[in-house]
């Protein structure tokens, strides 16, 4: 059964709406010309692009070349999440969490936004979700939460999640305490600049009896110094001073050519590729449990995920609808997809979404589909059954992708799957579901295909 879909020449993709220069716009806020980048996105709001409604509403949020409205703000983020744009998901989340003059407070619906924006690889929204789980302040205090939100934000290069992780390690708070790892995390978020973790680790290095290191703390405080000249750097020049005395010529030397050459490292590179992309999260009860994934499912339609894993970024995607060129997207994914079946299911999705696509997402899920991903298998099924992305519904397609996938038994789908087979089975007519059985057979898997599978494993995250 797994023959592999050929790659279509996409030169007619989508109906992405009309388009202006977004990378202009972009350009223009980046480098605070704010009434050129208020005029670019203003245009492009009005025609619907979800990326140009984000960085509307954070003009509008923050007052940059306009006066401050966050009514507006809101509405513009609620328009862009609409549109499947999850940096506006997590914005939004984040404002009816916390509420603000013209947008009162909605806690759970804020929550719940974050936590969409979390799946699809928003690490300020899992911060932002650690933060209110150690807090208490939206939610019922739990650090043990807190401590799998900071991960996810922390692996994703996120400084002050890095620095809130060390904190729970050193303090023992929801896990055990491991000054190893608390040092870790410190500096990984000092090497990126974040002070509070520059400062806490140089401390632990003055005065701590297991984890004293003169010469580290004397780094770290020069390193404070020179890039703080406010009362920070002065208290860090002091002890900087009083250390030096203490250090041999030599040592002090090393170091201080060390410091010279200090450049903060960017987020992408503050963790190893293979502890970002291999650590395994903790199950965090409604949010990465199986009934939450299949609430999730059952609710939006598909599963956000972090088109990083992939090799596709929030970037690639506004650039492939800027130019309606998805050359950079498909190479991405079709390289993904040697390594990681799952890559195609997600590219369903994201025609599904973002792409507004159904007859691409079709062929994408399929593709999965053939390759043996339950995933795309159960998105195909509910396309055959719902009649999108083809002329019209398909039940004995439906039925025999369905059944197909449930033999997986997957613990998240399995529930999702049934229900489906419950639908088709009271409206296909007998003649339908007997076609249906005979076409599983043909498609069935081996004995080792099936444990070829259940080896590589299956999960959404």
């Amino acid at each position: 059964m797994k023959k592999f879909l050929s790659l279509m020449t996409l030169t007619t993709l989508l109906s992405f709406g009309a388009q202006a220069a977004l990378s202009d716009g972009v350009l223009a806020y980046q480098y605070k010309q704010y009434p050129a980048a208020l005029a670019e996105f203003t245009y492009l709001a009005e025609e619907g692009d979800p990326a140009a409604s984000y960085y509307l509403g954070k003009l509008y949020q923050e007052g940059l070349g306009v006066s401050q409205n966050l009514a507006k703000a809101r509405a513009l983020f609620q328009a862009a999440d609409s549109g499947y744009y999850y940096p506006a998901s997590a914005e939004l989340g984040k404002m009816l969490l916390e509420g603000a003059p013209q947008v009162p407070a909605e806690p759970a619906r804020g929550i719940a936004l974050l936590k969409k924006a979390a799946h699809a690889g928003e690490a300020e929204a899992a911060f932002e979700l650690g933060q209110a789980y150690a807090s208490g302040s939206a939610v019922e205090k739990n650090l043990n939460y807190a401590y799998g939100f900071y991960l996810k934000a922390a692996l994703q290069g996120h400084m002050k999640a890095q620095y809130m992780l060390a904190k729970l390690y050193l303090e023992g708070q929801g896990i055990p305490q491991d000054y190893g790892e608390a040092l870790k995390w410190l500096a990984r978020s000092a090497h990126q600049g974040y002070v509070l973790a520059q400062v806490a680790l140089a401390d632990i290095r003055m005065t701590d009896k297991r984890l004293k290191n003169a010469a580290s703390a004397y780094g770290w405080y020069s390193i404070i110094a020179a890039y703080n000249q406010d009362e920070v750097g002065q208290k860090a020049r002091e002890k900087r001073d009083v250390l030096g005395e203490g250090l041999n010529a030599k040592v002090l030397s090393e170091k201080q050519v060390e410091i010279r050459n200090w450049k903060p490292v960017p987020p992408e590179k503050s963790v190893p590729e293979k502890e970002r992309t291999e650590t395994r999260l903790p199950t965090i009860p409604e949010f990465n449990d199986s009934q939450a994934v299949q609430e999730l499912l059952m609710n939006e339609g598909y599963f956000p995920r972090d088109g990083k894993v992939f090799g596709v970024t929030t970037q690639m995607i506004d650039m492939a609808i800027e130019k309606q060129d998805i050359s950079e997207l498909t190479d991405a994914i079709e390289k993904a997809g040697h390594r990681q079946k799952a890559a195609y299911g997600y590219y369903g999705d994201l025609f599904k979404t973002r792409l507004n696509n159904l007859e691409e997402a079709f062929n994408w899920y399929k593709k999965g589909a053939e390759a043996g991903d339950i995933y795309a298998e159960y998105q195909l099924a509910k396309m055959y059954c719902e009649g999108k992305g083809i002329p019209q519904p398909d039940a004995v397609q439906c039925y025999a992708w369905l059944k197909l996938a449930q033999e997986e038994q997957n613990p998240i789908l399995n529930a999702l799957i049934q229900n489906a087979l419950s639908v088709v089975k009271s409206n296909a007519t007998d003649e339908e579901l007997t076609a249906g059985e005979e076409l599983l057979a043909t498609m069935q898997k081996t004995p080792e295909e099936k444990q070829e599978e259940k080896s590589a494993g299956f999960s959404f995250f």
